[in-house]
């Protein structure tokens, strides 16, 4: 398949699919998948010349216990069918998947999106516990003291 082909099932998937997208590249493609933990999911496709790769923001950088989230996030790669846990440079937590060309349909695509969003789904309150714990209690104590019930989160 080539990039233009690629293209075109992306661009049939996204409005099949009814998911709105911006094109911030000739060959990019912008968009958020939406959860119930994990409320938003920025995506990030990216059609290359052999490989599509789907990029996710799944969490900041952590404010604690990082070592034991990377660890975490590591374990799950091992359970996935596509997607993958991965490191940005600055910390950020990412899901990423890499599909060759040829493999690219919208049955495929709609299989990896959805796996995405399943896998920062189920990871998603496990790792902001574990990385921002203390930002967590900080909330809840301030919710409590306001008189407001308390974030689901914990």
């Amino acid at each position: 398949m080539s990039t233009a082909e690629a293209l075109t099932a992306v661009e049939a998937w996204l409005s099949d699919a009814g998911v709105e997208a911006t094109r911030p590249s000739a060959t990019g493609f912008d968009l958020t998948l939406s959860g119930e933990r994990k409320r938003t999911l920025p995506v990030h496709i990216e059609v290359g010349e052999r490989t599509l790769t789907v990029q996710a923001l799944f969490l900041r950088a952590p404010d604690e216990r990082a070592g034991e989230l990377y660890a975490y996030l590591l374990s799950r790669n091992l359970r996935s069918y596509v997607a993958r846990f991965a490191l940005h440079p600055d910390g950020d937590v990412l899901l990423l998947a890499v599909l060759p060309l040829a493999a690219v349909d919208a049955a495929e695509l709609d299989r990896v999106m959805g796996q995405l969003l399943a896998t920062a789904e189920e990871a998603f309150e496990h790792a902001l516990r574990t990385g921002f714990g203390a930002y967590i209690a900080r909330e809840q104590a301030w919710r409590q003291r306001a008189g407001l019930p308390r974030n689901p989160i914990t």
